[in-house]
């Protein structure tokens, strides 16, 4: 179990219920469908969910989310609050997920991503991920499709 991995200046931990309300507005600020307090509390409490904050000095920067079933996982959202974008904390997450997604016994991670979200996809293919699928009008709000992108792992 991860208890507080560390890089540079940001370490990632599991999200405890007390977090919450910090990663909703992290949500909120940068994604067009966020997820809310209940969201993120329901997801720590879940048993098939692991979710990851980044942090530095007690500050939440952003999280990950994992969902996963047997072999299997679905990462329902990742974000990064504005003030912290593009300085390797989306990657950073990542890597720390896929390292405790096989301890889980996860062997391959599925997501999408709107297709004109292009910084997104260049994140996950930077990941490893790779383009599986095509999900067609799966985004509203612009109606849009979805990237399906998956990544094995070893």
């Amino acid at each position: 179990m991860m208890d507080g991995l560390t890089h540079a200046v940001y370490s990632v931990r599991l999200a405890q219920e007390s977090d919450a309300a910090r990663l909703a507005a992290i949500s909120e600020e940068s994604l067009h469908y966020f997820w809310n307090e209940k969201d993120f509390a329901e997801a720590i409490a879940y048993s098939q969910a692991k979710v990851y904050v980044c942090e530095t000095d007690a500050e939440l920067l952003g999280y990950v989310i994992l969902y996963h079933a047997a072999d299997e996982g679905e990462i329902p959202s990742i974000a990064v609050c504005r003030k912290s974008r593009r300085q390797g904390i989306g990657s950073f997450l990542l890597r720390k997920l896929m390292e405790q997604s096989g301890e889980l016994g996860v062997r391959k991670i599925f997501l999408e991503v709107r297709e004109s979200n292009e910084p997104a996809q260049r994140l996950y293919e930077s990941a490893g991920f790779l383009r599986v699928g095509v999900r067609k009008n799966f985004y509203d709000e612009p109606v849009e499709d979805g990237i399906i992108m998956a990544k094995k792992l070893l």
